[in-house]
């Protein structure tokens, strides 16, 4: 069985930024991330076709704002990324709906936010491979379509293994980037009998962990259904698309949408993405197929509506492709923000980063990004502590 100092899940913004910025600062890390999709990205992840290799849809987050007021750390991260021109300034149009399908200039700070949009180039997956693929010299195992479901501590390490348990990792520390091994959520969601990470740690045998699970046992998100649409070409001439449409809210009480995307493709298609809200009814493996197929066929039954005031848009309705819809069961969280002071318990030496931590990005992809970075930081602070008082290795 494979050994690694750290094993990292979930290979979003935050898991990324960890593991880039561990490599920008550690030289001699063996480190495991493991993703249950087909590659990095998590809510930045872009939808690939097996049959058409050019095709990139970004089916989560279209972009993101970044504050002027990034940390040394954070800076460092992501300065390759702007000389690189993977992470580039959205110069594009971001409009807004109202209930009557009428558009006018987004204004409010959500549609607008300052400093402007930021998407990853050529798609936004491009961001989370480029943090990857930094110049650090951390040795790096990616474990993509792999989806952790059974977690167990051990005496000096982890012991991970999926579904089936034909797979599994030894890890010497754990993060998780997402909250679905920690969270009630995936009782109900995955029809599990327990909370993994529970399970894997007792109550009472980690104060710190403990607090963390009482928080996250609080917290909730938004959930998404995200429909994607390959419109095909589209007869513009002169006329320039937006990149966004964002629904004020009479609009979002209407048509329980949030927002629709539009992204050209390299070949002169474009392709639609519609933020469709949740409706509340409980997802479970039974509903699950059902609510995707319902989702679907609502969504694909609003765009005339939605796109009357874009009429090159709406006549391409007709020849339209439906390409499924994704369901994000947490895209954003909405309360309990886990405390910064408990990203990391030494105890269990396990460790948590995502948007759903405490602090003036909560909610965000910037929040994402400056947890990872802050852990990252924390572990090889820890790490020379270690080395200075005479340990020898480590970890």
């Amino acid at each position: 069985m494979a050994e690694v100092d750290l094993a990292v899940i979930g290979a979003g913004l935050s898991g990324c930024s960890l593991v880039g910025r561990l490599q920008q600062l550690v030289s001699d890390l063996n480190i495991t991330l493991i993703e249950a999709g087909r590659g990095p990205g998590g809510r930045t992840a872009t939808r690939l076709r097996r049959d058409q290799s050019d095709w990139l849809l970004d089916h989560g987050a279209p972009g993101f704002a970044l504050s002027g007021s990034m940390t040394a750390g954070m800076k460092e991260l992501v300065t390759p990324l702007f000389s690189a021109g993977v992470l580039q300034r959205d110069e594009r149009a971001v409009l807004s709906l109202n209930d009557e399908a009428d558009l006018s200039q987004a204004t409010s700070p959500e549609a607008s936010p300052v400093g402007g949009w930021w998407h990853g180039v050529p798609c936004m997956a491009s961001i989370c491979e480029a943090l990857l693929n930094g110049a650090g010299s951390a040795q790096l195992n990616h474990q993509f379509e792999t989806s952790v479901r059974w977690l167990e501590r051990r005496k000096d390490h982890w012991l991970l293994e999926n579904e089936d348990r034909t797979w599994s990792l030894r890890a010497k520390r754990l993060v998780l980037s997402g909250t679905l091994l920690a969270h009630p959520r995936s009782l109900k969601m995955l029809a599990w009998d327990d909370v993994p990470l529970r399970s894997a740690v007792a109550e009472g045998v980690d104060v710190d962990l403990d607090a963390v699970l009482s928080q996250l046992q609080r917290s909730q998100a938004e959930v998404r259904w995200n429909l994607m649409v390959d419109l095909g070409v589209l007869a513009l001439n002169d006329e320039k698309l937006p990149s966004q449409i964002w629904l004020n809210d009479p609009a979002k009480a209407h048509w329980n949408v949030e927002r629709l995307v539009l992204q050209q493709q390299s070949d002169g298609r474009w392709g639609l993405v519609v933020h469709g809200l949740d409706s509340g009814e409980a997802i479970t493996p039974e509903s699950h197929g059902r609510l995707l197929a319902q989702e679907q066929k609502r969504l694909m039954a609003l765009l005339p509506e939605l796109l009357k005031a874009l009429p090159v848009v709406s006549a391409a309705l007709k020849q339209a492709t439906p390409l499924g819809v994704m369901r994000w069961g947490a895209s954003r969280p909405l309360n309990h923000p886990l405390p910064p002071e408990l990203q990391w318990c030494p105890r269990s030496e396990v460790g948590f980063c995502g948007d759903w931590i405490e602090g003036p990005g909560f909610g965000t992809a910037e929040g994402a990004i400056q947890s990872g970075v802050n852990l990252a930081e924390q572990l090889h602070a820890d790490r020379q502590s270690l080395v200075a008082a005479g340990s020898g290795s480590a970890w």
